[in-house]
Parts: structure tokens; sequence; C-alpha cells
């Protein structure tokens, strides 16, 4: 068993537990993949609560990388 894989993952966190990775985006939503979050309306709310963007939280970190 070789090392383990990591990722780093950047998202924006709700209070609610609702997640939004930049990366991955939001199709529900209506955020396209690729979408930075200071590029999001200030006006929009999180999906599922309807919490104001400046509620959300910014968090890096690093996570092991799922094998197939």
């Amino acid at each position: 068993m070789g090392p383990a894989a990591w990722k780093k993952v950047h998202l924006f966190q709700c209070p609610c537990g609702y997640r939004y990775e930049p990366e991955k985006g939001d199709r529900e939503a209506g955020w396209d993949p690729g979408t930075p979050f200071d590029r999001l309306p200030d006006q929009c709310t999180c999906p599922r609560c309807q919490r104001a963007k400046v509620h959300f939280r910014e968090k890096t970190f690093s996570e092991p990388v799922s094998s197939p």
C-alpha cells in the first residue's frame, strides 16, 4: 500500500452546512462550475436555508482522494 494521495479542497460553507465549491458550482442554484464565490451576486442566498451570502465562511483543507 503506497502513500495516500491528497487533494486540496477550497469551499464556502453556510452555517446550515451547505457547501459551495467553486470548482463544482451548483447547477440547481444556477451557478456554473468554475464560478468564483466573489463573482456570485451579493444578493444571492443559500439554496438550502436562504441565508445571505455574507454568512458563508471560506474553508481550505486537504482530504484523501478516494480510490475508484
